[in-house]
């Protein structure tokens, strides 16, 4: 609100700005506290373009210095306004004046009431006076005797001189705390002075009242003063006149300065309001970043999750329609091949389970490896030789006198892959056509021990799958050692067999072909 004509107005510091006094508490323009998420620049927008496109930095730093620059031009009238004002009530003014006329007003009719008093009243009056001022006169000199300095223009000469030496800024730290406190000093005693002046004006007064008792023995005195008197009431009328005018001015003054501090304070709050426009539109903006983002990771993480829960079930019905298919299998319909092919009802040449079974399969999402080509030499092409090599070329002779030996009769030839499931069986290979039957019993042992067991493995590889299931959906970790139920089972022999279904080895042959034979002489 703005002041009222009778508040004081500030009064003006060094800086050239006003101090706050009581006129100019509404002139202050309280800051607009920061919102918490305060984002810098943005002009003004709806809310519609402004959630979905980013504020214009630029244009509201422009709008805003467009404003402020506003703003310091305003700012200075009003400090001019203020300037102003604080002139009319400078110490020096004509209110002094009016005290001052209006004191010896009194101090006239005091004389004139003096006149109609008796001579003798009159004498001891003046002795009085007298008496008083030899009392003042001794008290002013012992005062002055006990002061530095004599008048106040010696006060301010001093003072002034520490103040240019002081804003000269060639004194050291220490000094300059020294002449502060001497300054400080001085004003307190420039009062003292100052004092001084007003005893020396009571004194004065009282001997002017002295001599105006002592003229008014004489009637012509009595004249002057009533001259005096309306001399002095003539001049209080036209002081009078010029302080109503000086009030009018100052109240229009003031009037000039509500107008400047009203369009300030609009300047102000527009700033105010832009800025939180822009604040608004920011948080808007950078909301709806955040929220396309956290939906975006929200969709990622659903899509990721389905992808996990897909393939898990994938790798449960796997898991499960693996340890469903019957245990041993394998081994079972090899034990009979081997017994078929050892007993002469079919060839060696026989095609195993196991070996069909050992082809691994392909792993999902690993690139199947294509095989190293070796390009062929083009036609008509020699690889050339190194320097100094030659082709060897030798002939072996027969020797003399000696015979081609006859090879031994009874030979038992064995493929390759029957050796391979001999030897995963845990069954020594034959040694001779008299070993056979010894290893056709040894399988039929083997295949006896595999079907009386198929159920217990085809339960044990079912549990075993559903506590992978397990691990897989609820993140327990398995033991990986070996359980009973997962041990190779032993034969009646006390041999330790091949391991079950999940976990018997496969041995690949280091051989080229598969049609390799491995001759075994018989024991004649």
């Amino acid at each position: 609100m703005a002041p009222t004509q009778k508040q004081k107005s500030g009064s003006t510091n060094t800086n050239g700005r006003t101090a706050p006094g009581k006129s100019d508490e509404a002139s202050r323009v309280p800051s607009s506290p920061a919102p918490k998420a305060a984002v810098a620049g943005v002009t003004e927008r709806t809310p519609s373009s402004s959630s979905s496109t980013k504020p214009d930095k630029a244009a509201f730093e422009a709008e805003k210095a467009r404003i402020q620059s506003e703003i310091d031009i305003i700012q200075a009238k009003v400090n001019a306004v203020r300037a102003k004002l604080s002139n009319v009530h400078k110490p020096d003014g004509p209110n002094d004046r009016v005290a001052a006329l209006r004191a010896e007003l009194d101090t006239i009719r005091g004389q004139q009431s003096g006149n109609k008093m008796s001579r003798g009243k009159i004498m001891e009056r003046i002795k009085a006076l007298q008496e008083n001022i030899q009392n003042q006169n001794k008290e002013l000199q012992a005062a002055r005797a006990k002061a530095s300095f004599r008048t106040v223009a010696e006060v301010d000469a001093q003072i002034q001189n520490l103040r240019n030496q002081v804003d000269s800024g060639k004194m050291k730290l220490a000094d300059e705390k020294h002449a502060l406190q001497e300054i400080s000093q001085l004003s307190r005693s420039r009062k003292t002075v100052e004092s001084f002046q007003s005893k020396q004006d009571a004194i004065e007064e009282d001997r002017r009242a002295v001599d105006e008792l002592r003229n008014q023995l004489d009637d012509p005195e009595a004249m002057a003063l009533s001259n005096r008197y309306e001399t002095i009431k003539a001049e209080l009328d036209v002081l009078k006149k010029e302080s109503d005018d000086i009030y009018v001015g100052r109240s229009k003054l003031i009037k000039e300065r509500d107008e400047l501090q009203a369009q300030l304070n609009d300047l102000y709050n527009k700033k105010r309001e832009i800025s939180q426009e822009f604040r608004d539109a920011s948080d808007r903006f950078w909301n709806k970043i955040q929220e396309d983002r956290a939906r975006r990771l929200e969709r990622a993480r659903a899509q990721k999750a389905e992808e996990e829960a897909r393939q898990k079930l994938e790798i449960v019905e796997r898991l499960r329609e693996e340890a469903a298919l019957p245990a041993y299998q394998t081994q079972i319909e090899d034990c009979q091949i081997l017994i078929d092919a050892l007993s002469g009802k079919t060839t060696s040449t026989a095609a195993l389970s196991s070996a069909s079974s050992s082809v691994k399969a392909d792993l999902a999402g690993v690139p199947k490896l294509e095989p190293r080509k070796v390009e062929d030499v083009d036609q008509g092409l020699v690889v050339r030789k190194k320097k100094g090599e030659e082709e060897a070329y030798f002939v072996g002779k027969q020797k003399k006198g000696k015979k081609d030996k006859p090879t031994k009769s009874g030979n038992l030839n064995l493929s390759l892959p029957m050796l391979k499931a001999l030897l995963s069986l845990s069954i020594p290979a034959p040694t001779g056509p008299d070993d056979v039957p010894r290893v056709i019993e040894d399988i039929k042992t083997k295949q006896a021990w595999f079907v009386a067991n198929q159920k217990r493995g085809t339960a044990e590889n079912m549990a075993k799958a559903e506590m992978e299931i397990q691990r897989l959906t609820s993140g327990i970790k398995l033991d990986t050692t070996p359980s009973r139920a997962e041990s190779p089972p032993e034969d009646p022999n006390g041999e330790v067999e091949s391991g079950t279904l999940d976990n018997s080895p496969v041995l690949e042959s280091t051989v080229s072909t598969d049609d390799a034979v491995l001759e075994v002489e018989a024991e004649q």
